[in-house]
């Protein structure tokens, strides 16, 4: 679903749909009876011009031009610069930002020697519009800030209103919330106090969106459902399905999965009723994402094909992009790690064609910019800066776009390190699966042909024994009489040895089965259990992926300066104390221990068997260990302080090597639960806001605010205090 909203305020408020179209209908009828060459036609072609934007701009072109040649022989010169601005309006909607610069330029020259600052100040805002347009946000926000002073200046109501609108979507983009969430306020006050129905929903839906990015899910909800009121009073149906389905996304994001699909399905009644191909398309991935997430990949699945069909058909390259990844997620969700690669690599084919277009915008972008640069020297003659505090405000955003590009900038090659090895991973698994079913084909026909060799040769032996009873049976015969005596002999021997093997196989098989029994504590201390049985019975065991555990670090402080101090047995001897004492926690609270690492201590739950609860059993388990750390010291004033971290997020768990087998897991979560201990304090268990998120309600936190960890840039981080209610 669109989440922003722009106020576009040029010259006239573009109406919607039918009435849009009835308007310039009848527009039209009028210029075909009316043709003298006056200022009432070239008023006529210019409106007619502008009332193209939404409908088709290519038509309105032509328009544009016959108001410009007919208004240049025109004394009064205002109606050149409206006929300008028309051309402007219709070029920007086709994204020609060049042309479209230059006749908004042109009209702002002709009003500035008329002294008419509306137009002037309308002529700001359309500039504006252009740079916002190629993502030049310090350009677009000086111009709209020119806007506002004229507005304010000549008490333009509506207009200071719609130019706070738009400065305010620029701080949203550059994730400058407190800022955004001021000018959409100042904006919703005058637009209240004006009574613009149209301007106060486009401006409550803003700030729910604000709120929605913040996760102040309430104050969200309460603006979505105001605007969602004031768009069904006014008929917008375009405005009615998109609050709706930001509702629907808010309600996913608290997990409120049944109020989700409820909206969702409503925004998609309207979408297809007033065929937005591009929102319906969306609202499907959305909705399919909700049941995804209830695990209902049946109907997941068909909403998420539904999404790429629309997207698809009406050449949506970025929701294309979008659905191949939730099918992937769903398939392998289902395990059919082939459907799930296949649709895996074609994400990232279409967002690798999308990053193609975004460079080629940028590679646009620079050019524009060196020739707006250009075209405007002759402008900043007599159009000089004066206000400090706006130049500050430019420079701010100037220096809050270039490290928002930063930012992207990394998250991308995050995400496409990521994306490789999770390819690799469901690669790693199709082939896997197909191997364990060829091997297990081949050996069943190996089982099979055994069995007919082994039937063959029973046979054969059968038959020789058959032919040498007939033998000893006539042999018998005569000499049965003289071995009946040795025959009882024998009997009695053979009875002997086989009551005495039979004592010795008892005594082997008690021996066996001891030993047997100890490789397999052995085996069990070593790995899970789950994982050791799948070991004893396949000779493998596969890597698997958790989507949902908490993996918990803990370092000793100044562990080197207080080893060099001991000596190397009453070191260990202290490290295996703690270390025991660790792991009877773990036992305690159902955690995996995975390894340790010299003084370095590591742990995960939630795996090999998932648990809903994961996040609290860690910190239960962190707080035990803190509590045991402390008791120690007590004791031993001079012992070992220690740092906890932990993260949550989803791994890859597995076995490594053949020999020596070994435990352990993987993934950026570690990693970023790694920087969670050695960002902690002493005697201190820090929590990264993943973590923070799932023990919201069952401990008591302190915040740290954004703390700076290596690799990993400033990060918001919580030091855990104890659980609620001890």
């Amino acid at each position: 679903m669109r989440t922003t909203f722009l106020f576009f305020f040029l010259l006239v408020c573009a109406l919607e749909g039918t009435a849009q179209q009835l308007m310039l209908d009848s527009l039209l009828r009028m210029e075909k009876q009316y043709q003298k060459e006056d200022t009432v036609r070239a008023k006529l072609l210019t409106d007619i011009a502008r009332r193209y934007y939404t409908v088709d701009p290519s038509k309105g072109i032509p328009f544009a031009e016959k108001a410009i040649k007919l208004s240049e022989k025109l004394p009064d010169k205002k109606f050149l610069a409206g006929a300008y601005s028309s051309m402007g309006g219709n070029m920007l909607t086709l994204a020609d930002y060049q042309s479209a610069l230059t006749y908004y330029q042109r009209a702002l020259e002709i009003n500035q020697k008329l002294g008419n600052q509306q137009g002037i100040a309308n002529n700001y805002n359309n500039i504006g519009l252009v740079y916002y347009s190629i993502f030049d946000y310090p350009k677009a926000l000086e111009y709209y800030q020119r806007n506002l002073q004229l507005n304010e200046q000549t008490g333009n109501k509506s207009s200071i209103a719609g130019t706070l609108g738009n400065i305010g979507a620029i701080y949203n983009v550059l994730k400058d919330y407190p800022n955004a969430i001021a000018y959409y306020e100042r904006a919703l006050q005058i637009s209240e106090k004006e009574g613009n129905q149209q301007q106060i929903a486009g401006t409550l839906s803003n700030l729910g969106n604000v709120y929605t990015q913040q996760k102040a899910f309430s104050k969200a909800l309460d603006y979505k459902q105001r605007a969602l009121s004031l768009y069904e009073k006014l008929g917008n149906q375009s405005g009615i399905a998109t609050n709706l389905g930001n509702l629907g996304n808010v309600y996913r994001q608290m997990q409120d999965y049944p109020a989700a699909i409820q909206y969702h399905e409503k925004a998609l009644v309207i979408l297809d009723k007033i065929k937005d191909k591009k929102a319906a398309a969306a609202g499907y991935a959305s909705l399919g994402e909700v049941y995804y997430l209830q695990k209902n990949y049946p109907k997941a699945l068909q909403l998420e094909q539904q999404a790429l069909a629309i997207s698809s058909a009406a050449g949506l390259v970025k929701t294309t992009s979008e659905s191949f990844l939730h099918l992937s997620k769903i398939y392998e969700a289902q395990g059919r790690f082939d459907s799930a690669y296949w649709a895996f690599g074609k994400h990232i084919d279409f967002r690798d064609s999308i990053s193609s277009i975004e460079k080629q915008t940028e590679l646009t972008k620079k050019t524009l910019q060196f020739e707006f640069s250009r075209k405007e020297d002759s402008l900043r003659q007599y159009q000089a800066l004066t206000d400090a505090r706006l130049q500050q405000q430019i420079l701010l955003a100037a220096k809050q776009q270039k490290e928002l590009e930063l930012q992207q900038s990394a998250t991308r090659l995050a995400t496409k390190e990521k994306e490789i090895q999770h390819l690799a991973y469901l690669k790693s698994q199709a082939d896997l699966l197909f191997e364990q079913s060829t091997r297990r084909e081949n050996e069943e026909k190996l089982r099979l042909s055994e069995n007919e060799k082994q039937l063959q040769s029973t046979q054969m032996s059968l038959q020789e024994t058959q032919l040498q009873l007939k033998d000893k049976e006539i042999r018998s015969r005569e000499t049965q009489s003289l071995f009946y005596v040795g025959g009882i002999i024998l009997l009695t021997l053979l009875s002997f040895f086989i009551f005495r093997n039979f004592l010795n196989q008892q005594k082997a098989n008690k021996i066996i089965r001891h030993e047997k029994q100890k490789s397999e504590d052995l085996l069990h201390n070593i790995l899970p259990e789950e994982v050791a049985d799948e070991l004893k019975v396949n000779g493998q065991a596969m890597a698997r992926q958790f989507d949902y555990v908490t993996v918990l670090f803990t370092d000793f402080v100044n562990f080197t300066s207080i080893s060099e101090q001991l000596p190397p047995q009453e070191l260990v001897n202290t490290l295996h104390q703690h270390f025991r004492a660790f792991d009877e926690i773990m036992d305690k609270y159902g955690l995996e221990k995975i390894k340790t690492i010299g003084d370095a201590y590591m742990a995960v739950s939630g795996l090999p068997v998932p648990a809903s609860d994961h996040a609290i059993r860690a910190a239960r388990a962190a707080l035990d260990i803190q509590a045991y750390i402390v008791q120690n010291l007590r004791q031993n004033p001079s012992g070992f302080q220690i740092r906890i971290g932990l993260h949550s997020g989803p791994v890859v768990a597995g076995i490594v090597g053949v020999k020596k087998f070994a435990y352990d897991i993987w993934g950026d979560t570690v990693n970023t639960a790694s920087r969670m201990e050695s960002s902690s304090e002493p005697g201190k268990i820090n929590l990264s806001e993943a973590t923070h998120q799932l023990l919201k309600g069952q401990f008591r936190m302190e915040s740290r605010g954004a703390v700076a960890a290596k690799h990993k840039g400033e990060i918001d981080m919580y030091f855990l205090l104890d659980r609620l209610g001890d």
